[in-house]
């Protein structure tokens, strides 16, 4: 009896395949290739990379870009500016603010925390974290025994 026929049948494979003859690349895929390079090459200026525009095109759609982005900033701006945002910006700072409170909850609970935990001392903290990695090393243990026995052979 074979123990590993996946091996067998690989290296089977292999043999066959390498036994086949190399297959010849069709006649019409060289004109193909070169009918597509030359067609890269035709392509118009606007269709090929920025980078291998000239430098005139480049400069100026360069300048229309930085244009257009100092536009929407400007209006970006002016907008934020406008008397409907300042009144939105108003009634959402009280949603805010809740968060704000939520925010400062936290921050005293975490304080607390702190304090117990200096207040306990180390070495009950430390226990703790041991007891913590051994109830993770028994959960490792009985999930990998778990494993084995779901994949064991019968």
């Amino acid at each position: 009896m074979n123990p590993n026929p996946e091996n067998e049948l690989a290296a089977l494979v292999d043999r066959e395949l390498k036994a086949l003859p190399p297959l010849p690349a069709p006649s019409s895929l060289a004109p193909r290739i070169l009918a597509a390079i030359a067609a890269h090459a035709e392509a118009p200026w606007y269709r090929r990379p920025w980078e291998t525009w000239t430098l005139p095109l480049q400069g100026a759609s360069l300048a229309v870009l930085l244009a257009l982005f100092g536009t929407l900033c400007f209006g970006g701006w002016r907008f934020s500016q406008s008397e409907a945002v300042v009144a939105t910006a108003g009634k959402a700072s009280g949603v805010l603010s809740v968060f704000e409170l939520m925010f400062r909850i936290l921050g005293v609970l975490r304080d607390a925390g702190v304090q117990v935990i200096q207040h306990i001392g180390s070495g009950y903290l430390i226990g703790f974290a041991v007891m913590a990695l051994m109830a993770y090393a028994v959960c490792l243990a009985l999930g990998s025994a778990c494993v084995r026995f779901a994949y064991a052979r019968r």
